[in-house]
């Protein structure tokens, strides 16, 4: 059916095509109101609460306080390692703790994995300096250097640790080394000398078999005159009788 020509002259007119378009513009105008604003609006009328203290909380109990707050929570798939906050209890909570925030908010929570373990490298075979940087790859510290008679294991090599290999420790333990002192048969161990007077010292190396070789006098050191600072070989080492032993003392 053809439309009438009346129609088409009246659509045609500037204030009907005018007013087309002011309502297509409230059309519009109001499906981003809806969808937009009134949320903002609404959102605005809701109240705020302070966030409640979750951290170093039990996961099950965090959950409950924020719950009964009209708080909703999240946790965030990775944890961190703690030494101070145990396994599966609460590390980190965003808003913190105190804060104001809108009820219905999402508090964000990051779960404690615990004080980190590691496993003490095998280091046997090993010299000392690449057992020392073995170790401090694993998140550990070297200890006590202790040396042990071995007839097979060649001296200044890891002949084994303590705790032993493949034990799990906490990160930052210490781990003692056991160092060959090699074949030590007419041999015996130089004692620590530092911190005493070279008198004692003099006493005590006759009685073992050793013999004072150079001393040298350090000026402006602090301490007694005569107390030992340094000795060469070090103390551990296994020498043979009438080995000299070099010293420095105070002034």
């Amino acid at each position: 059916m053809p439309i009438p020509n009346r129609f088409l002259n009246f659509i045609k007119k500037p204030f009907v095509q005018a007013f087309s378009i002011f309502l297509v513009i409230v059309f519009i105008l109001v499906i981003v109101a809806d969808s937009l604003v009134m949320p903002i609006i609404a959102g605005s009328f809701t109240s705020e609460t302070v966030v409640p203290d979750v951290l170093g909380l039990e996961k099950t109990r965090a959950e409950q306080i924020l719950t009964d707050a009209d708080f909703n929570f999240e946790w965030l798939a990775e944890g961190r390692y703690s030494s101070d906050v145990p396994a599966g209890h609460v590390l980190v909570q965003v808003p913190v703790p105190g804060r104001k925030a809108k009820e219905g908010r999402t508090i964000l929570l990051t779960k404690s994995k615990g004080i980190r373990e590691v496993e003490i490298p095998d280091l046997r075979g090993k010299s000392q300096r690449q057992a020392e940087i073995s170790l401090t790859r694993a998140g550990l510290i070297q200890g006590r250097i202790i040396k042990g008679a071995h007839l097979s294991i060649p001296r200044g090599v890891v002949i084994r640790t303590n705790p032993s290999a493949g034990k799990l420790v906490r990160m930052g333990d210490t781990v003692n080394v056991v160092i060959s002192a090699g074949e030590t048969t007419g041999k015996k161990p130089l004692p620590q000398f530092e911190g005493l007077l070279l008198e004692e010292v003099f006493q005590k190396l006759e009685a073992l078999g050793f013999v004072v070789g150079d001393v040298v006098r350090q000026k402006g050191a602090d301490g007694i005159s005569g107390t030992v600072l340094e000795q060469s070989p070090k103390s551990g080492d296994y020498l043979p009788a009438g080995t000299k032993i070099d010293f420095v003392i105070v002034d």
